[in-house]
C-alpha cells in the first residue's frame, strides 16, 4: 500500500497526500522541492516528507519503500518519470498527471534556445517496453481532469466522495493564497519559483 507523491504540498499533491491516508495507504511518502514546504506536507499527513533541495530524492525513497511502491503519482515529467516507474513494486502504477519539468519557466520562456531545450527534453521522455510491463507487472497510467467533461457519471461520484470527506472534515482544502488581477504576473512568478504551497487565486 506504500505510495510516493511528488510535489506533495502543491494543490493537487496535498489532497493526493490526505485522500492516501484515508484510504488506509502506507507508508505515504511526500516530495518537496524546498525545505519551507516540508512542515506543510507533514500537517497533511505524510508519513515521510523527503526534501529534494536537500536530501538525495531516490536514495530517501528507497530507504523509506525498500520494496518499492504500489502506487507513485507524478506531475513532473521528464525529470522524474523513468526513476518514478523504476522504483514501482511488482503490481505497481505510475500515474502520470503532469509534465512541469519539460516546460520553460518565467522568463527563460521568452528565449528561443529555451524552445529547443524544450524540444531537447520532450524527445528525452522515457518510453515503457510493453513486455517489461507485463514481466514486472507495473502499469502506466494518464490522468487528465480537463479531458474528463463527458465522464459525468465518474466524476459525480468521485465528487460526492469528496464533499463527503470534506463535509466529515476528514479532508481538507489546501492553502489558498489570493492575488488581485493587478497582480497576476507576481503570481506566475510564485507558482514557476517552486516557491508557492496549495493553491493561488486570482480575483477579479
Amino acid at each position: 500500500k506504500s505510495i510516493l507523491i511528488h510535489s506533495a504540498a502543491g494543490g493537487g499533491g496535498s489532497m493526493l497526500v490526505q485522500m492516501s491516508k484515508i484510504l488506509g495507504l502506507g507508508p505515504v511518502v511526500g516530495v518537496v522541492g524546498s525545505s519551507a514546504k516540508v512542515d506543510e506536507a507533514r500537517s497533511l499527513g505524510c508519513d515521510v516528507v523527503i526534501d529534494k533541495s536537500t536530501q538525495n530524492l531516490w536514495e530517501e525513497a528507497e530507504r523509506a519503500a525498500p520494496g518499492g511502491y504500489k502506487t507513485v503519482m507524478d506531475a513532473n515529467g521528464v525529470s522524474t518519470m523513468r526513476q518514478s516507474y523504476d522504483h514501482l513494486a511488482a503490481t505497481g502504477r505510475l500515474v502520470v498527471f503532469g509534465f512541469h519539468s519539460n516546460l520553460p519557466v518565467g522568463q527563460a520562456a521568452l528565449n528561443p534556445l529555451e524552445w529547443i531545450r524544450m524540444a531537447k527534453r520532450q524527445a528525452d521522455m522515457p518510453s515503457f517496453d510493453p513486455m517489461d510491463m507485463v514481466t514486472s507487472n507495473k502499469s502506466v497510467l494518464g490522468f487528465n481532469l480537463s479531458f474528463f467533461a463527458d465522464e459525468r457519471e465518474v466524476v459525480s461520484a468521485l465528487f460526492d466522495q469528496i464533499c463527503e470527506w470534506l463535509e466529515e472534515e476528514r479532508l481538507r482544502v489546501p492553502r489558498v493564497t489570493t492575488m488581485e488581477m493587478e497582480r497576476i504576473v507576481e503570481a506566475h512568478e510564485l507558482i514557476q519559483s517552486g516557491k508557492s504551497v496549495g493553491k493561488i487565486v486570482i480575483t477579479t
